[in-house]
């Protein structure tokens, strides 16, 4: 026995308990098992260094102390490879953690061990060197159990190495191999001690790759954890099949663009709600998405207390608004990824339609998530075979009592029905996913064709209105696409007026005006859609030259609303503003003949809506130009 190999160990493990402690307690009950193999490991070196000590220094007169501290050192020894075994186990294991049942299986080995010391007598020898090392039949049972786990461990990895990463798949067994050779090595070359460089090798490798705390912290926000940890403790959580609640903070702003300085301020949010809960009711904060704070608890308690945490939190100088929603973790979802798919949709689309301050997650939220995800199956199945269709609205000139123009509207049907899927629905999803873009073209070429093939100049059709979105013209590649299918169709660039449509924020102005500017050189124009909602606004307007002001149809209704003779007022001022600033207007949502003349009287232009005819495929469309009637006089296709 010598003393030197066994300090550096003991140092080491002394370092990584040391930080373990600083950094994090342990959740996972793989990480436990692992801590509890550092604290082991440290305990059964400091029994070596002792155990040397009282060879070494006293005499054998001290044969009781020896044979006590030997037993001692050999049996947390074997303590040490259990406990690796186990944490082997749980790592391999489908349900991330490991029962009492296997934990006593695996124990029998060790049982046995400790046994043999307990009944037998363990000696010791000593080489010409001047090393004691300890002998006896018990201390080969002690080897041979030692083994067993090693070699057991070594067939676990190879044989389920398809449930680990790569990285922790190759330290386990690059550990567990080394370890194998020390004691090998040990048992054969008497007096020569190595277990301790074993387990200190194994301690660093999983710590540093496997167990590395840093790891699971997000860096930017002091005390919060990754996804990639609250991943793990989900996949344990529904491992042991027991009661469990998603607590989640969600935290939105006041606007969809993200500055620096606004991500700022949401880490600084989030780590200040982390501090607080994890101080009032002990749960650790886990970043489960970029504006999501999440806790795991099964106490029904701990989910009112932090309600009314994150209910009284108070921050005036926030531009972030929180909301508290729990999840029902076994009830919601059956596994670890549909509960994280679920935490998605509810923080990312679902919380933007919400105005509570507390949401309990339940089967109707996780429907309108299956629809949602139905739709976005359909929409890139459309996308990849071009089945999005367009519809024509016929649009009236009020100067000319002619239907001049159309809005061209892109139209889904489902594809095991005969019914479509409202542009309210799956346009902001073809967004998210990004394939408005892709959509946007299918649609113009479409348009492009159209025009072309039945020349509907000839039937008085100046101009056909057709939506470009915020995520297109903003792009600035999208001049060359439009330009190209334009001079593919022969289509006069005047024959194209584009609606900017506000689905998504513009947030590039430099391509947006350039694309703008292009266009309009080509000879196209541009109108505002839906003005007097969303981010259609008057900023808007000073931005670039629109020639026409498309009024939204709720705020046409808001303003002929009868019950509200005061909102008339609004209209005109908005009328006679615009009309003043240059802007010809146009007003949709027209459905009565007494709503069609009032905006007349008013100096509104252009009418379009239900009155005169819904949105209708080609072929309609072309029979409603064929029939057009008059001012005040529904067409076929109206209501």
């Amino acid at each position: 026995m010598e003393i030197r190999t066994p300090i550096v160990a003991i140092l080491v493990l002394t370092t990584l308990i040391v930080i373990y402690l600083r950094k994090t307690r342990p959740q996972l009950s793989s990480s436990r098992v692992f801590f509890a193999f550092l604290i082991l490991a440290f305990v059964n070196i400091l029994s070596e260094i002792t155990e040397c000590y009282v060879f070494v220094y006293l005499g054998s007169a001290y044969n009781t102390l020896r044979h006590g501290v030997q037993n001692f050192y050999i049996g947390s020894l074997l303590l040490c490879t259990y406990t690796i075994s186990i944490y082997v186990y749980s790592k391999l294991t489908v349900r991330r953690s490991v029962s009492a049942k296997v934990s006593a299986i695996f124990a029998i080995p060790l049982i046995v061990g400790i046994v043999s010391l307990i009944i037998g007598k363990a000696s010791y020898g000593r080489t010409e060197s001047g090393f004691y090392y300890n002998i006896g039949s018990m201390i080969k049972i002690c080897y041979a159990v030692g083994f067993i786990y090693l070699i057991g461990m070594v067939a676990g990895l190879v044989i389920y190495r398809s449930r680990l990463r790569r990285e922790d798949f190759f330290s386990l067994i690059i550990g567990t191999l080394i370890w194998v050779f020390f004691a090998g090595y040990q048992y054969i070359n008497k007096g020569i001690q190595v277990s301790s460089i074993a387990m200190m090798l194994m301690a660093l490798i999983i710590f540093i790759i496997i167990e590395n705390p840093k790891e699971l912290f997000e860096r930017a926000i002091p005390n919060v954890k990754n996804k990639d940890a609250f991943t793990m403790l989900l996949l344990e959580k529904y491992g042991n099949g027991k009661l469990f609640y998603i607590i989640s903070v969600i935290f939105t702003g006041k606007t969809s663009v993200q500055t620096a300085a606004n991500r700022d301020e949401l880490y600084r949010l989030q780590g200040n709600v982390a501090k607080i809960v994890q101080d009032r009711i002990d749960l650790d904060g886990f970043l489960s998405n970029w504006n999501a704070l999440s806790f795991v608890t099964s106490s029904p308690e701990k989910i009112e207390k932090c309600m009314t945490i994150v209910n009284n939190y108070k921050d005036d100088s926030s531009n972030y608004r929180l909301t508290f929603t729990v999840i029902d973790g076994l009830k919601c979802a059956r596994d670890a990824n549909e509960a994280l798919q679920i935490l998605t949709y509810v923080s990312g689309e679902y919380i933007y339609k919400q105005s509570a301050p507390n949401l309990v997650i339940d089967e109707r939220v996780i429907d309108k998530m299956i629809y949602r995800n139905t739709i976005e199956d359909v929409v890139r199945d459309s996308v990849k075979n071009k089945a999005f269709e367009v519809y024509y609205q016929p649009i009236l000139s009020v100067a000319d009592g002619k239907f001049s123009s159309a809005e061209a509207l892109v139209r889904l049907k489902r594809p095991d029905s005969e019914n479509y899927i409202s542009p309210e629905d799956f346009i902001p999803i073809a967004e998210k996913c990004g394939l408005i873009q892709q959509i946007d073209d299918l649609v113009f070429e479409k348009v492009c064709s159209f025009i072309a093939k039945e020349n509907l100049e000839s039937f008085g059709v100046k101009t056909i209105e057709v939506n470009l979105s915020g995520n297109e013209v903003v792009d600035f590649q999208a001049f060359d696409r439009l330009s190209r299918k334009m001079e593919k169709y022969h289509i006069p660039p005047k024959f194209i007026n584009f609606e900017i449509t506000e689905t998504s924020y513009i947030n590039n102005d430099d391509a947006f005006k350039e694309n703008v500017r292009r266009l309009k050189e080509m000879g196209s124009t541009f109108s505002m859609d839906d003005f007097g909602s969303g981010y259609s606004n008057l900023l808007e307007i000073l931005k670039m030259d629109y020639i026409l002001v498309k009024m939204d149809k709720e705020f046409v209704w808001q303003c002929l609303d009868k019950d509200k003779p005061d909102n008339m007022k609004m209209l005109q001022y908005t009328i006679n503003f615009l009309k003043e600033y240059g802007l010809h207007i146009l007003a949709e949502g027209v459905e009565t003949m007494e709503q069609a003349k009032i905006l007349i009287d008013n100096g509104v232009e252009y009418l379009q809506g239900f009155y005169y005819s819904r949105p209708v495929p080609e072929k309609e469309y072309l029979e409603f130009l064929n029939a057009q009637k008059g001012l005040f006089e529904p067409n076929m296709k109206g209501e």
